[in-house]
């Protein structure tokens, strides 16, 4: 639930703490460690001293952090789960033999990650924004001005910070840290939670350290779950990656197939009740580009331009695609190719002149130059793409069969750039088809949505790309039959390309 996320859990204990309150509290760091690891998420330390009262009970909780870390991954990790914040001088004069010594074993398994500060400049707020600036979600216990220092500075880039009640008191005795968040946390819940606050406050009794209910282990589940819980609620707020647009039912049901959604899923509805899927894809660099599907359910270019305006007004997506069918002319295309719009040329344009006689003026319109960027990357690397899309193909049951009545059927599952017309008008006709390449030379690629799709993006100022897979070849044999073949190529490239070729923009 919590892969790549970093916590820091700030705190200390005072000198006058009823021991079994301080083993309380080492208690339940033990076992928080040990499920936010089982549940991906690594921690944030300071290590230095390890001030102990005077029944040799630990005042601080790094090195306990840090203990329970090694003891829970004995062996080598293939990523950091710790970074140690320390100082050089300290490390070496403060630390004890067997604490070094901790420290660059975890750091040689690859378990830790060391980051020096200089001890020259070396203060608790510089501690402080190390910490922060490597911490995705804080956990307050006990401890004093230091850990509402730390949590201001996460509250301010809108980081969730949960104070727990344990009666610690401060190692430093100057402030009462946990206890004043927690109080304020009841009166400002969204300060500290900025996307679940409101649901987690009336969570707090169950979470009592103070007066427990349940096991650490218990509690711990709790906590990773809230986490969690405010880290989906913020992705799911934030704008999508990429809006990903179809136009007929045939190709809404072959981008669910593509992005993992299911035939039942249960769409979201937008402020002005437009139907979307969400449909996360993982990136070859490991990010996660967050897609939301959706239909125009019609055909055409006004209607193309409408819906696409309501979704990028209702989302702000930052970049947009819209995969499905066209007709390809049939010297140029083959049955089940996939094409990427090098450019769109929207025919219908025209001036009635004097006697009668019409003059075209067609609007061409070109892709933007970070989206030709990406999309020459992607085509380059034919080896790795042609060996993912045949894998991809595969897995959703794609079959090209051997040519057919209607025309060749494409061998190859490799995409190719095309000149894209577009219009309103429904082709069966072979000669009205290739007339269109009189306005402009390389059009082999006809259909209906394109031109209102491109001028609604240009009008939000969005990066856009289309992707067509070849029913058909716009004669009298147009027909049916590869609407589905042709919608699911397009929508396996239009997954493989988000997931290996789009560049996410930061």
């Amino acid at each position: 639930m919590l892969a790549s996320s970093h916590i820091l859990l700030a705190g200390s204990i005072s000198n006058a703490t009823e021991n079994n309150l301080v083993s309380r509290a080492h208690e339940f760091v033990a076992a928080f460690v040990e499920e936010s690891l089982k549940e991906g998420a690594g921690f944030v330390v300071y290590v230095s001293s390890e001030p102990i009262n005077d029944a040799g009970l630990p005042m601080v909780f790094d090195w306990t952090v840090t203990k329970a870390i090694d003891r829970l991954i004995p062996g080598d990790a293939d990523k950091p789960r710790l970074k140690i914040i320390a100082s050089e001088e300290r490390l070496s004069t403060k630390c004890n033999a067997e604490q070094r010594r901790l420290v660059a074993t975890l750091t040689a398994r690859g378990v830790a990650e060391l980051e020096y500060l200089e001890e020259e400049v070396l203060t608790g707020g510089n501690v402080g924004d190390e910490q922060v600036e490597h911490a995705n979600m804080m956990v307050a216990l006990g401890g004093g001005k230091g850990v509402s220092d730390r949590a201001r500075k996460m509250t301010k880039r809108l980081l969730p910070v949960l104070p727990l009640d344990l009666q610690l008191g401060a190692n430093s005795e100057d402030g009462s840290g946990a206890l004043s968040l927690l109080k304020d946390f009841k009166t400002n819940p969204l300060t500290y939670m900025p996307n679940s606050g409101n649901r987690v406050v009336k969570l707090l009794p169950a979470l009592s350290l103070q007066e427990p209910v349940m096991s650490m282990a218990d509690i711990s589940k709790r906590i990773a779950k809230i986490f969690y819980e405010e880290e989906k609620a913020r992705i799911d707020a934030l704008p999508p990656d990429v809006l990903v647009l179809t136009a007929l039912d045939v190709e809404l049901a072959a981008a669910k197939r593509a992005f993992g959604i299911a035939e039942d899923a249960e769409h979201a509805t937008t402020k002005n009740g437009l139907h979307v899927y969400k449909a996360p894809v993982t990136q070859r660099n490991g990010k996660t580009a967050s897609c939301v599907v959706a239909c125009f359910a019609t055909a055409g270019n006004v209607d193309a331009a409408v819906v696409t305006s309501m979704l990028l007004g209702d989302l702000n997506p930052a970049n947009v695609i819209m995969l499905g069918i066209a007709a390809g002319m049939r010297d140029k295309c083959a049955l089940g190719e996939v094409v990427l719009a090098e450019r769109i040329v929207a025919y219908e344009g025209e001036a009635v002149l004097e006697g009668g006689k019409v003059e075209a003026r067609p609007e061409i319109t070109r892709l933007n130059f970070r989206v030709r960027q990406d999309v020459s990357d992607y085509l380059s690397n034919r080896t790795s793409l042609e060996t993912r899309l045949t894998r991809s193909y595969t897995s959703l049951g794609l079959d090209f069969p051997e040519d057919v009545d209607a025309g060749p059927v494409a061998k190859s599952v490799m995409p190719k750039q095309a000149t894209v017309a577009s219009g309103e008008k429904l082709l069966r006709d072979p000669d009205v088809f290739k007339a269109m390449r009189e306005l402009h030379g390389k059009v082999e690629v006809a259909e209906m949505e394109a031109a209102g799709l491109f001028a609604a993006c240009n009008h939000f100022g969005k990066p856009v790309l289309m992707v067509r897979g070849i029913s058909d070849f716009g004669d009298s044999k147009k027909d049916n039959r590869f609407h589905l073949l042709a919608a699911m190529a397009a929508a396996a490239v239009t997954a493989d390309y988000i997931a290996n070729g789009m560049t996410l923009q930061n």
